[in-house]
């Protein structure tokens, strides 16, 4: 048995939980001016990779948060049906 095989599976609501939260953080960030959220989601996807490099489950777990930051910032960028004349 690998290595990895003796790492249990995390919890896939509580990491889903946790990406929603970091989310919601960077978009104040992000709505105050502090940061960009497109930047944000690529500094984290580095440093999921970089953190694979020794733990493989808490680089995919950072990798899946840096998706879920980076879907907000494509979305943000979208006019909202508020912003479309009628």
């Amino acid at each position: 048995m690998s290595p990895a095989e003796d790492v249990p599976l995390p919890d896939a609501a509580l990491v889903r939980a946790m990406g929603g939260a970091l989310s919601i953080f960077a978009t104040l960030l992000t709505r105050r001016g502090i940061a960009d959220m497109s930047e944000l989601a690529d500094l984290l996807g580095l440093y999921a990779v970089a953190t694979s490099q020794a733990d493989e489950a808490e680089g995919m777990i950072l990798g899946c948060w840096a998706g879920m930051l980076k879907d907000v910032a494509e979305h943000q960028d979208e006019p909202s049906d508020n912003d479309r004349p009628t």
